[in-house]
């Protein structure tokens, strides 16, 4: 159980596991599977359960969105995922 500050200021509680949709950004011009198959080992490295890929492309076309739905069973291995996430080629951001 950790304690999260929401954007009002107040305190909300995290139990873990968690499961959520979590939303990558990358600005790559390789396609859904490639990009995927970059994405996919840091998931499992992790031993994060993961599923239901989507993408979508931004209005400009500059970013493409991929939404995977995964469970997080701790804060250390959520806090881990978006550092190793940031060393994937072509990842700008991820929530």
């Amino acid at each position: 159980m950790k304690n999260h500050t929401n954007g009002s200021g107040s305190q909300e509680v995290i139990n873990y596991p968690v499961q959520f949709d979590l939303k990558i950004f990358m600005t790559t011009p390789l396609n859904h599977n490639d990009n995927i198959a970059l994405l996919e080992p840091v998931l499992t490295n992790l031993n994060i359960p993961f599923s239901n890929w989507r993408h979508k492309i931004s209005d400009k076309g500059v970013y493409i969105s991929y939404t995977v739905h995964v469970t997080v069973i701790s804060q250390i291995i959520l806090n881990q995922l978006y550092a190793n996430l940031k060393d994937v080629q072509g990842v700008k951001f991820a929530l």
